[in-house]
C-alpha cells in the first residue's frame, strides 16, 4: 500500500502505541506483513542515508538515500566494506575513538568526512548504533547520516561575506582588526611590529576614464600583488574603495619595516596587465609601529592613516612613518576643517580682485577673482584652505558660492559704472569635472543678466589632464558660451603641445615660480621664453603671474608677454579698493612706459 494513504479496512487498534512491542503485538501474518511494508517504505523513502553492516563490517543493506548521497548503487556496495567511503580527512585517533565508543556505549554521533564514488570528499552528520545479540556481542551496526555539503557551503558563504572582501577575497576590515588585536595580545610588550595603510594614488581616474569594470579588475590585481609581495606571515586586507591595510608582524625594527615597504614600492614600478590595459600604479603608504605609536588597533590604524595622508604630499609612491608632529598637524587640520564648514554656513568668505595689465596694448585688461576667508582673527589666504576644501569635497559648495559672488559683483559694477574688463574665476579640478557645471554657470549668467564675455575661466593643467576627453567637452561648452579660457600655472605640469593643440583655450598663465627666477636663473628664463614661443605658435595670449619688479616686467615685455599681474601692479583688493585702483592708479602706472610703443 502507498505510504500516507489510510487503509479504510484497518481497525483503529491495528497499530500498537509501543514501537518496541510491535512485533510481539502482531499475532497474525497479515498484520506483520503490513508493518514490514511500512518499515520498508520508511527505509526506502527517508532522506537520510542508511547503511547496515554485520559485526565483521560487511555491508548488508543500504537505502535509496545512501546511493543518492554516495553515488554507489545497492549492487555495487552490498557485500563490500564501508572503508570504501573513507576520505582520510580524519586521523587514526579519530577512528580509534569511534570504535571504542561504539563497542562500549553502543552509539557514536558526530561529524565525519567521507568520499563519494566520484572522488569528491564531503561532510556528513552520522549516528551509528550497535545492535547486540543475546550474549552482548555486536551483531549489526546501523548508520544513519545526513549530507552536510549544502549546509557547509552556505556556512562558508556566510563566513566569506562576513569576514572577507567580496571583490578581492582578502580579509575585510573587521577580520583585519581582529587579527591586529590578536597580534597585539601575542606581542605583549616584548616586540614591535608594523601596521600599514596603503592607498592607491589617483584611482578615481581609472574609474572615470576606463570604467568601474576595469577599476574593479585593477583592485583585484593590486590585492593579489600585495598578498604576494607583503611576505609570509603578513595580513593584507581591503578596507573599501582603494584602501588596503597591511599587518607586518615579522618586521620589528624601523630598518626592517622600511625595507619591506620599499620592496612593495619597488614592485609597483612594473605595470599591471588588467583586461588588456597596462596600468601603472603608485601608492601612498602610512606606517605606525606597535607599541611605540599605540597599543590598541584603533590607535595604530588612526596614526598609520595620518602618516599616509602626509605621504600623499610626497609624490608618487612614497611612505611616511607616524610622528607626534604629524598628529599635531592632523589635529590642526581637523580643527581647520570644522572651522571651514562653519565658515561656509556663516558666509565668512569674500572676494578680492587682483588687477591684470596688458603690456602690449597699455591698459587694464581686467582682474583675477581670488577667494579670502574672513575669520575673527583675520583674513586667510586660499593656499591655507583650498587644498583642504578640495580633499573634503567642500570645494563644490565653495566654488558655487565664488561664482555667485563674482556674478553679483560684476552686475553691480555694470549697473553703477564700475570698472570694466573681464574677471577671471578659478575652477578647481573637482568643480570643473562635476556633471552640471555648464548648466549652473549658464543659469547664474542669466540670473544676473551679465554677458559671458565678462568672465574668464582658469583651470590648471593637472585639472584638465585628470580626464582629457571630458575636459575638452567642458572647455568647448564654456567657449561656446563666450568665455575666455586660461590654463593656469602653465609649465608646472604636462606642458605638452600634443594636448595644447586639442584644447579650445585662449591664454596660458606662466606660474610665479618661473617669474621669480627669470633674471637670475637661466633655466627659468629659458622656460618663460619657451612658453611665450609655444603660445605664439598656437595663437594664444600669455599672462605672467607674480610680477614684482620693473626688471621682471621689462624682461617680459622684451620677450613678447601680453599681460601681467602681481604686486608690482597691485595686491588683490576688496571690491571697493579695486574700483578706486582702476580709477586712480593706472595712469601713474602708464608713466613707467613713456617712450614705449604699444601694439
Amino acid at each position: 500500500m502507498a505510504v500516507g494513504v489510510r487503509d479504510e479496512t484497518a481497525r483503529e487498534d491495528m497499530f500498537p502505541h509501543d514501537w518496541e512491542n510491535m512485533f510481539f503485538y502482531c499475532d497474525d501474518p497479515q498484520r506483520t506483513r503490513r508493518y514490514m511494508e511500512i518499515i520498508k517504505a520508511v527505509f526506502d523513502n527517508t532522506v537520510e542515508g542508511i547503511v547496515i553492516t554485520d559485526a565483521a563490517g560487511t555491508i548488508r543493506m543500504v537505502n535509496s538515500a545512501f546511493s543518492a548521497i554516495t553515488g554507489y548503487s545497492r549492487e555495487e556496495i552490498i557485500g563490500g566494506n564501508p572503508r570504501v567511503l573513507k576520505s582520510d580527512r580524519q586521523p587514526k585517533e579519530f577512528y580509534d575513538e569511534f570504535w571504542r565508543r561504539l563497542r562500549t556505549e553502543g552509539r557514536w554521533e558526530g561529524e565525519i568526512w567521507n568520499r563519494r564514488k566520484s572522488g569528491e570528499v564531503y561532510p556528513e552528520w552520522m549516528v551509528c548504533t550497535a545492535l547486540f545479540d543475546e550474549k552482548g556481542e555486536p551483531e549489526y551496526y546501523i548508520s544513519v547520516f545526513n549530507d552536510l555539503s549544502e549546509v557547509k557551503f552556505k556556512d562558508a558563504q556566510i563566513e566569506l561575506r562576513s569576514n572577507y572582501d567580496v571583490l578581492t577575497g582578502l580579509p575585510n576590515k573587521e577580520t583585519f582588526r581582529a587579527r591586529l588585536a590578536e597580534e597585539i595580545r601575542r606581542a605583549g610588550d616584548a616586540r614591535r611590529f608594523a601596521v600599514l595603510v596603503f592607498d592607491i594614488n589617483r584611482f578615481k581616474n581609472v574609474n572615470d576614464t576606463l570604467g568601474h569594470f576595469i577599476g574593479d579588475a585593477l583592485l583585484k590585481s593590486v590585492g593579489v600583488f600585495l598578498a604576494d609581495c607583503a611576505g609570509e606571515g603578513s595580513t593584507v586586507s581591503r578596507i573599501g574603495g582603494d584602501d588596503f591595510h597591511i599587518l607586518l608582524p615579522e618586521a620589528r625594527t624601523p630598518e626592517e619595516i622600511a625595507a619591506r615597504v620599499k620592496k612593495l614600492i619597488a614592485c609597483l614600478r612594473e605595470p599591471m596587465e588588467v583586461e588588456g590595459y597596462k596600468l601603472f600604479v603608485s601608492a601612498s603608504i602610512g606606517i605606525s609601529v606597535y607599541p611605540d605609536d599605540g597599543t590598541d588597533p584603533d590607535e595604530l590604524l588612526k596614526r598609520a592613516d595620518i602618516a599616509m595622508s602626509k605621504a600623499k604630499e610626497g609624490g608618487i609612491s612614497s611612505f611616511r612613518f607616524f610622528t607626534e608632529e604629524l598628529e599635531r598637524h592632523a589635529s590642526l587640520r581637523l580643527t581647520l576643517e570644522n572651522a571651514l564648514r562653519e565658515g561656509l554656513d556663516r558666509d565668512e568668505f569674500l572676494m578680492h580682485y587682483q588687477p591684470k595689465y596688458c603690456i602690449r596694448r597699455g591698459h587694464l585688461s581686467g582682474a583675477e577673482a581670488l577667494l579670502r576667508w574672513s575669520r575673527p582673527d583675520g583674513l586667510v589666504g586660499p593656499a591655507d584652505f583650498i587644498p583642504l576644501a578640495e580633499e573634503t569635497g567642500l570645494i563644490l559648495p565653495m566654488g558655487g558660492s565664488v561664482f555667485r559672488m563674482v556674478c553679483s559683483q560684476i552686475a553691480e559694477w555694470r549697473e553703477n559704472g564700475g570698472p570694466e574688463g573681464e574677471v577671471a574665476v578659478n575652477l578647481s579640478p573637482r568643480q570643473f569635472h562635476q556633471g552640471n557645471l555648464l548648466t549652473r554657470i549658464s543659469a547664474l549668467l542669466k540670473e544676473y543678466a551679465i554677458p559671458p564675455s565678462s568672465i574668464g575661466i582658469e583651470i590648471t593643467e593637472s585639472g584638465i589632464m585628470e580626464n582629457l576627453t571630458d575636459s575638452i567637452k567642458v572647455l568647448t561648452g564654456l567657449k561656446d558660451l563666450g568665455m575666455t579660457i586660461y590654463i593656469d600655472d602653465f609649465g608646472t605640469g604636462y606642458s605638452s603641445l600634443n594636448y595644447l593643440k586639442r584644447l579650445p583655450i585662449d591664454a596660458l598663465k606662466i606660474d610665479k615660480s618661473f617669474i621669480d627666477g627669470v633674471l637670475e636663473d637661466t633655466n627659468d628664463s629659458a622656460i618663460v621664453r619657451a612658453v611665450i614661443g609655444i603660445a605664439r605658435s598656437l595663437g594664444l595670449r600669455v599672462v605672467a603671474e607674480g610680477v614684482e619688479t620693473r626688471e621682471q616686467l621689462e624682461f617680459l615685455r622684451q620677450n613678447g608677454c601680453d599681460e601681467i599681474q602681481g604686486y608690482l601692479l597691485s595686491r588683490p583688493l576688496p571690491p571697493r579698493d579695486y574700483k578706486d585702483f582702476c580709477n586712480t592708479s593706472i595712469p601713474s602706472f602708464f608713466g613707467w612706459f613713456s617712450g614705449y610703443t604699444f601694439c
